[in-house]
């Protein structure tokens, strides 16, 4: 009996030490970007596809999803990629934004990004 209340007096503690060394991390996500001014241009043709020419169609000419070659880049990127207005739910953004996967591949710069940011949460045009 005596061994017995040990073994459980033991394993209490044991368990009891397990769940009070627990330690969470809290991650704080970045505050969100804010609105582009109300008069902001950003157009596909003059401005994100020379962007894709630049720094995209070495990869995605084709044979790799979206192919953004003019004329084609549009219609491949949207709706799949891109939700109009909503650049953080857009995965064209988050793949080029800061910790995206395209980022090491392209040398996508904070300028570039922000364009891209900029065009999306304008409603993502085709003019």
């Amino acid at each position: 009996m005596k061994k017995r209340f040990l073994r459980l007096l033991f394993l209490s503690g044991t368990v009891l030490t397990l769940l009070t060394a627990c330690e969470y991390d809290y991650i704080v996500p970045a505050p969100p970007k804010p609105a582009p001014p109300a008069n902001d241009t950003i157009s596909f043709s003059q401005d994100i596809q020379p962007f894709f020419n630049a720094k995209c169609v070495s990869c995605h000419a084709g044979s790799i999803a979206p192919n953004l070659s003019a004329g084609l880049a549009y219609s491949d990127v949207v709706p799949a990629y891109v939700v109009a207005n909503s650049p953080e739910t857009s995965q064209l953004y988050t793949v080029c934004a800061p910790g995206g996967s395209m980022v090491s591949y392209g040398n996508v710069t904070n300028a570039e990004v922000d364009l891209l940011y900029r065009w999306i949460y304008a409603g993502a045009k085709n003019d």
